[in-house]
């Protein structure tokens, strides 16, 4: 009679047990709209139309608001001045300029008033932090393209929400280099300009927008974003309700169940995602 070594023995029991199943990427998210608060939205409208050439005046699902590109800036009429302070994990957004010191220039002789001047970071960056109405933080910088190309955020352990983005909604992560050890890590002091604490900070792309993460920059935890001037930012799935499953089978928290995204016919729902951000789930075209 032929034996078989334990060794062997083992050996065919792995061969024979069933693989758990690999966990399935998520299909990418895409960037769908930002969610402001706004005590006159006729009036910011028309500001951010009159601002940035790229955008144009839109009604979607009953909310009104403006289009740049494959997004957009959507507005809840609010009877008092909604709040910007203290820190939500959404510090502030904005749109690329092709030509900084030209388009800085005509957005003063407009009559933009600026937090922050035009200021140089590094050898071939510009920026500029435009007021915009009910508080709104709206940044200008240096680029190829004069699209709305980012929303900038902060976080207790950016590394840590970068990951979360890239699990959970498919972003991808444009980090420089990759990391093999923990994602909390202390930050770095403040450096010039501005005084910001820029280290550790990560970058991921979600469609055609990129959210940069930023480590928080005043003690203290951050706030859930609703409510503030910028109240949540959207994103397009393919399927809301199974997104759902899956960050909540991970620990997710969910604010707004599965309902009717405004006056539309798509889906959408309501998620918390790293450091207190709402995160409107909106069913792309052609979802269930």
């Amino acid at each position: 009679m032929k034996t078989v070594t334990i060794s062997g023995l083992a050996l065919l029991l792995v061969c024979a047990a069933p693989t758990a199943p690999l966990q399935e990427s998520p299909s990418p998210a895409t960037f769908h709209h930002l969610h402001l608060n706004s005590t006159d939205s006729s009036a910011a409208i028309s500001f951010y139309t009159r601002t940035f050439d790229v955008t144009k005046r839109v009604s979607v699902a009953g909310f009104d608001g403006i289009q740049s590109e494959n997004m957009y800036v959507l507005f809840n009429q609010v009877k008092s001045a909604p709040p910007t302070s203290p820190d939500s994990a959404i510090w502030h957004f904005g749109w690329g300029s092709t030509a900084m010191e030209d388009d800085y220039q005509k957005h003063l002789a407009n009559g933009i008033r600026f937090q922050t001047p035009i200021t140089r970071l590094g050898s071939n960056l510009l920026f500029a932090y435009m007021k915009a109405p009910d508080g709104a933080l709206v940044e200008i910088n240096t680029s190829q393209t004069r699209a709305f190309i980012h929303v900038h955020l902060y976080s207790d352990a950016p590394l840590c929400a970068a990951d979360w983005y890239v699990k959970n909604l498919g972003a991808i992560n444009r980090s420089n280099a990759q990391r093999t050890g923990p994602c909390e890590i202390p930050f770095a002091a403040p450096s010039e300009p501005l005084g910001v604490i820029r280290s550790p900070a990560a970058t991921v792309r979600v469609g055609e927008v990129s959210l940069i993460i930023y480590p928080r920059q005043r003690p203290g935890p951050l706030v859930s974003s609703r409510g503030h001037v910028v109240d949540h930012i959207g994103l397009s799935v393919p399927d809301v309700a199974a997104a759902v499953d899956r960050i909540r089978n991970s620990g997710g928290k969910l604010l707004e169940g599965v309902h009717q995204f405004g006056k539309g016919t798509m889906h959408a729902a309501m998620i918390e995602g790293p450091d207190s951000i709402a995160i409107e789930l909106v069913e792309a075209p052609g979802g269930r």
